[in-house]
């Protein structure tokens, strides 16, 4: 059974106290061979999709979506949705106008980003979907294995804004969303002074999406290679019921790390730039993980790294 680290509250994660983030040994071993030949092929047959508009957060979203495809072995779909100018009640020929000047736009901003895929991934199946609006999405959504956002700013306020294209998204989309992190505003990472190798860390609050998020957490580390941190906050009842989950489990390397302290706070001093965190979302709209006050919209707003939220 894999040790359980037992933190303090956030506060006392002092970057002079390594104990408490300092990783464990084992997680220094490699993944056997043949663990990492049979994870190549788990992934799902289905593709990566990406929003993008153009935006320094987008850019960034579809390098990331082209690194995801290109690990998952399956295709990227560019998608970008038309913004229509507003025009002033002039009749039908202005409407008509704008919308011709949106679509137009809207088809050179998505070639660019497909021809900026070919060139840095040349063997990746990549094609572009211009919609007018998101409901026009449903038969893309269907064959998605992951969407991936950007997100502006280091309070994330790019994604799942009330009426924002990536909350119009995420409705229409049932697969697990990435929302990657804003390189222009990415602080220094939390364990400077005891540096580590990157983590898929998992965030288990509510028992009842533990399973679920570890399995989806589990996939991405066995897919990147990478050891796999389990987050738990608040009350210790959830510590039993990983252990359970994890007991069996001999695809990756994996510790428990637990703070009595608030998730959000505790996470956003435990996780580096290039960590990928992945937690629960609520809902089949999931609206209620987005909205500013919840512990999912804390998590968005604080985290310095990928943040991938799956459904529960």
């Amino acid at each position: 059974m894999c040790p359980v680290h037992r933190a303090g509250p956030p506060e006392a994660w002092a970057e002079e106290d390594p104990h408490h983030i300092k990783e464990d040994k084992m997680l220094l071993h490699d993944i056997s061979p043949q663990v990492q030949q049979a994870r190549a092929v788990l992934a799902e047959r289905r593709d990566v999709v990406v929003g993008y508009d153009g935006d320094w957060g987008s850019r960034r979203a579809l390098k990331q979506a082209a690194r995801e495809a290109d690990l998952r072995g399956v295709g990227l779909v560019v998608v970008t949705i038309m913004a229509t100018t507003p025009v002033e009640r002039t009749g039908y020929a202005a409407w008509a106008h704008a919308e011709r000047d949106a679509a137009d736009h809207a088809s050179e901003v998505n070639d660019a980003a497909r021809r900026r895929v070919r060139d840095a991934w040349p063997g990746l199946p990549v094609e572009g979907v211009v919609a007018s609006c998101a409901n026009d999405l449903a038969p893309v959504a269907a064959h998605a294995g992951l969407l991936v956002l950007g997100r502006s700013g280091a309070s994330g306020q790019g994604a799942f804004r009330m009426g924002s294209t990536s909350g119009d998204l995420v409705k229409i989309f049932s697969c697990p969303v990435l929302v990657c992190r804003d390189e222009r505003s990415t602080r220094p990472t939390s364990s400077k002074l005891t540096p580590r190798h990157p983590q898929v860390v998992a965030a288990v609050q509510v028992t009842g999406e533990i399973p679920t998020v570890l399995r989806h957490a589990v996939r991405e580390a066995a897919t990147r290679a990478m050891p796999l941190c389990v987050f738990s906050s608040g009350r210790r009842q959830s510590n039993p019921i990983v252990e359970g989950e994890m007991g069996r489990e001999k695809s990756v390397h994996w510790r428990l790390v637990w703070t009595s302290g608030e998730a959000a706070e505790g996470l956003s001093r435990y996780a580096d730039a290039d960590d990928l965190l992945v937690l629960g979302n609520r809902g089949r709209e999931r609206l209620a993980g987005h909205v500013r006050g919840s512990s999912t919209r804390a998590v968005l707003d604080r985290m310095p790294c990928d943040v991938m939220l799956v459904p529960v």
